[in-house]
């Protein structure tokens, strides 16, 4: 293994963010359990980030992948975290204010109350929850794809994504919010029979963490994959990817796991994290914003979609 490389904004960022959750849990130590592995996990993700950025052009393509990918893995694996910190530094939650702002924002009312309600044919109930499964293959398996396919798109991508990412976690260490599907009544319906309304909800089961729903995740992380793909897809993809970032925002709704407004919020979040800062970012952690793509870049030439 060859550590000839230079780090990348990316890796920086991954540095950044690891120094900062350690800190954070050190000062957990004593009354958190898991805050000593969670000081250690912090530790060999700074290692990781470093290693896996000073890879040179001689690694294996496992450790170019490895260079790569990374950043994506660990953000997933990092959102497992945010619960603890909601429960290991904070005795409640700011739902309250955010459901007073949601109903002020809806005209008195909570949307996510009412739409689904209003709506619960199954076939329009699945669609919505297939769109809101569609989040996951839309932000964590296009950049495989575009590794596999080998396009210049992957390390805008994944600086990006995982920049939104690292925002909401900072986000929700600071301001947790459980969101309605914690704190309101669910409606009980006919939808409760459809395969997706089950396929999302056993996934929420398994790895929901509290004090993530102000701004939606899933609405920033899928608006950010819709930029990149306005930036630098071909435009049926980036057509396909502007059309699920709108799915993901409706549906949040819809299925009652968030207020409209974390949705709204989450657009705007998106938006001026990918605009102002993030190009202003890339040049303060040492890197060039990405340039905006040549036509030949952006040529459809594979169905991982083309950049």
């Amino acid at each position: 293994m060859t550590l000839s490389g230079t780090l990348r904004p990316v890796d920086r960022l991954m540095v950044l963010f690891n120094i900062g959750f350690g800190v954070l849990w050190l000062a957990g130590l004593g009354r958190v359990p898991a805050a000593p592995w969670l000081v250690f996990g912090h530790a060999a993700g700074v290692l990781l980030a470093w290693l896996a950025g000073r890879l040179g052009p001689g690694a294996s393509p496992i450790g170019r992948g490895l260079r790569e990918l990374y950043p994506i893995v660990l953000i997933s694996l990092y959102w497992l975290e945010m619960g603890l910190v909601r429960h290991g530094f904070h005795d409640g939650t700011y739902d309250a204010v955010i459901a007073v702002a949601d109903r002020w924002m809806s005209g008195g009312t909570h949307l996510q109350l009412l739409w689904m309600p209003a709506m619960p044919w199954v076939w329009f109930s699945e669609m919505m929850y297939a769109v809101y499964w569609l989040y996951y293959p839309m932000v964590f398996g296009t950049p495989l794809a575009l590794l596999l396919w080998r396009r210049p798109s992957l390390q805008p991508f994944v600086f990006r994504v995982t920049l939104a990412y690292v925002a909401c976690y900072v986000s929700y260490a600071i301001f947790p919010v459980d969101g309605p599907s914690h704190t309101m009544e669910k409606f009980v319906g006919p939808h409760m029979e459809g395969f997706f309304y089950n396929l999302v909800v056993s996934g929420t089961h398994a790895a929901d963490s509290m004090g993530t729903a102000f701004p939606s995740s899933h609405v920033v992380g899928a608006v950010t994959a819709a930029l990149i793909a306005v930036q630098w897809f071909s435009r049926p993809w980036a057509v396909v990817f502007l059309l699920g970032a709108l799915g993901v925002a409706l549906s949040t709704v819809y299925t009652q796991s968030h207020f409209a407004i974390d949705s709204v919020i989450g657009i705007v979040f998106a938006v001026v994290l990918y605009y102002p800062v993030a190009p202003a970012l890339e040049r303060l952690l040492g890197g060039e914003p990405a340039p905006m793509p040549s036509v030949a870049d952006t040529a459809p030439s594979s169905p991982a979609g083309s950049s």
